[in-house]
């Protein structure tokens, strides 16, 4: 679980920000929390602020320490992601820091990096219990590597001082550890759970599209999605994904269309890896629709695609025939698959082409359906219905506000000690809670008009 994360020096976020999921004293909403070795955890996390304000760079941040923790850096690759308004900032490290539960440990997990060189400039990980923080490792700019861990024999701590001399500058030493395939060994423990943690992390933007349909393709999985998809009232009653020939697959195609697909798909597959034992996939998108073809171990290609049942099961539709939100929901439902999984969702626009009430009822669902388990739910919106204490709590509300100087800040709702029975969007409409649109001069204003 996440407990917080903090970022400097990123996009929009000039000083250090603190985004917490550390639950408050309140007694309300009880599921919305999960108790870990003691300390009581959100399971949610709810951003609001006006267009521009920095919601959707706090995502990214997320998604930006996770991805170089895990893959590295490229060279010049992350040149222009610190906070361009003041030029002097490039010289200036951009720091990242993850504090999160796995596997019944805290740890805290981060690092600096140079903009101008595309290279760690420091990195650490500590195990935390109780008041008292454990190194695992600290790297300084010269893969120096400090390190409290009190190793069970000397190759061990050999090979631990070996792997800090040959981390790359655009590597993190936390990569270099598990790319050595130490999981088994219990000094590296707090490495692989960290990356496993990270790992956890399922990130979706406006324009994320929900990948590998395949293990979608069975139907109890149809059945459930088809299931939720009619009680979010899309009008779809049924969905279906059965297997076909690759010919019958893209019978919708003209007959020139499907011998120039139909080639593409055969050389794309059979470019794959040649094991027998496993099936190969390709997914594609040919006028909308989203195949997935599959090369099976005795090299048959089939093909399926998601098919919606409107109340009509002799024409079916696809799913470039539904609406911007159904299409949105598709892509989201899939999640329910990890509801008791231990994920860390992050939406970026989760009301993007919802109604309201829909947006409600998804969130109301997501806590039905993961109750008991660690998985969270963190979302930026606009949507002030959702913006209601019978549906959050409120250290679950945060807000992010554009200050003069163009940078972010972030602050919970619950710094201003509101009743529960308070109509907090009335409030946040009104300005009382910052973070609203601050409207300039119109610049429309007939200037002749003005003087009469």
């Amino acid at each position: 679980m996440l407990i917080r994360f903090s970022v400097e020096n990123y996009k929009s976020f000039k000083s250090r920000q603190v985004f917490s999921m550390a639950a408050a004293k309140h007694t309300r909403l009880k599921d919305h929390l999960v108790a870990a070795n003691g300390k009581r955890i959100l399971k949610s996390g709810a951003l609001f602020g006006p267009n521009a304000s920095g919601k959707s760079n706090l995502i990214k941040a997320i998604d930006f320490a996770r991805k170089i923790a895990l893959e590295g850096i490229r060279p010049g690759s992350i040149s222009n992601d610190y906070f361009r308004i003041d030029s002097e900032l490039r010289e200036k490290p951009g720091v990242f820091q993850f504090d999160f539960y796995q596997n019944g440990h805290f740890y805290s997990y981060g690092f600096a990096v140079s903009y101008l060189k595309s290279e760690f400039i420091s990195e650490w990980l500590y195990l935390v219990e109780g008041e008292r923080e454990i190194t695992i490792f600290e790297r300084n700019k010269d893969s120096i590597i400090d390190t409290d861990i009190r190793f069970l024999s000397e190759d061990n701590r050999k090979r631990f001082m070996i792997y800090a001399e040959d981390a790359a500058d655009n590597k993190s030493y936390l990569t270099e550890i598990i790319d050595h395939k130490l999981r088994s060994v219990k000094e590296f423990e707090p490495f692989f759970d960290t990356a496993d943690w990270l790992r956890s992390l399922i990130i979706i933007f406006p324009t994320s599209r929900y990948g590998n349909i395949r293990p979608l393709m069975v139907s109890d999985t149809l059945n459930s999605m088809g299931q939720l998809l009619h009680y979010f009232d899309t009008g779809i009653e049924s969905i279906s994904g059965d297997d076909k020939s690759m010919e019958d697959a893209l019978s919708f195609l003209s007959e020139p269309e499907r011998d120039e697909v139909m080639t593409f798909v055969r050389e794309a597959l059979s470019s794959e890896s040649e094991d027998k034992d496993h099936m190969h996939t390709l997914e594609v998108t040919i006028y909308g629709r989203k195949i997935n073809f599959v090369k099976n171990k005795d090299g048959d290609i089939i093909g399926s695609q998601f098919l919606m049942n409107h109340g009509n099961e002799d024409d079916l539709f696809a799913l470039a025939d539904e609406s911007d939100g159904t299409k949105r929901l598709f892509d989201l439902l899939p999640l329910y698959k990890k509801a008791k999984q231990n994920y860390i969702i992050i939406v970026d626009e989760l009301d993007r082409s919802f109604h309201s009430k829909l947006t409600i009822e998804f969130i109301s669902k997501f806590f039905e359906r993961t109750r008991g388990s660690y998985t969270q739910l963190i979302v930026t919106l606009h949507d002030l219905y959702v913006m209601n204490l019978n549906l959050l709590r409120q250290d679950e509300i945060w807000f992010v506000e554009r200050k003069e100087d163009h940078s972010s800040e972030l602050y919970s709702l619950n710094k201003f000690k509101e009743r529960f029975d308070h109509s907090v969007a009335k409030d946040y409409f009104l300005g009382r809670y910052g973070a609203v649109p601050n409207f300039g001069i119109d610049p429309w204003i007939d200037k002749t008009e003005e003087g009469d």
